[in-house]
């Protein structure tokens, strides 16, 4: 599945003034980016609708201000925790509400697709992420198609695997540690199951 990136309004806006403009216009794009493109991390959104004012950093004037307004909009949001500990949001379309305690204990099986991100010079204008604006539960999903046909891997073929399920060719730090945060969620929640023994993981 592709991520498909849907196109904003353009306009540019100083940095200075942008407290001072119109709330509706930024929640109104905050709304579309979250239906269109959902699920999506909080970081990841912000960018991409100050990036439509030609704004390319949020800063301590604008990243308090850019984060009311999205809060206010009242999406359907999970939380998550990435491999360095700090918490994010992740906003979903409204037809995911209710699901929200399942979503964030990667215990849902109403969304299962993936999206790759691939090479950052090769994607679409609005289509790259690192591995920090993906979702876990993409991660998790795409773990579990690597795991579809039945097999069984050894734990370090099943994070390389996926690390190339999700278009990525070289596994640095965040990855490998985003990569074995999900894996390790997945066996406490019985997704996967591990043999101990044998030293390998598939799926329950």
């Amino acid at each position: 599945m592709e991520y498909k990136s849907i196109s904003l309004q353009q306009q540019e806006i100083p940095y200075k003034d942008f407290t001072g403009y119109n709330t509706e216009d930024i929640a109104a794009k905050f709304k579309a980016v979250i239906e269109g493109e959902g699920p999506v991390v909080d970081d990841f959104l912000e960018l991409k609708v100050l990036k439509s004012y030609s704004i390319f950093q949020r800063g301590s004037l604008i990243a308090p201000f850019l984060r009311g307004v999205l809060l206010s909009v009242g999406a359907v949001s999970t939380v998550q925790v990435d491999c360095d500990g700090a918490e994010h949001l992740v906003f979903w379309p409204e037809r995911f509400r209710g699901n929200e305690s399942a979503i964030e204990s990667l215990d849902f099986d109403g969304f299962t697709d993936y999206r790759p991100s691939g090479q950052k010079d090769d994607m679409e204008e609005g289509t790259f992420r690192s591995i920090a604006d993906f979702p876990q539960i993409e991660v998790f999903n795409a773990m579990k198609d690597v795991l579809s046909d039945g097999k069984s891997l050894k734990r370090v073929d099943l994070l390389t695997e996926t690390n190339h399920a999700l278009g990525f060719t070289v596994k640095g730090r965040q990855i490998r540690l985003t990569l074995e945060s999900v894996l390790k969620a997945g066996i406490a929640n019985g997704s996967f199951v591990y043999n101990r023994r044998a030293g390998t993981i598939r799926l329950r």
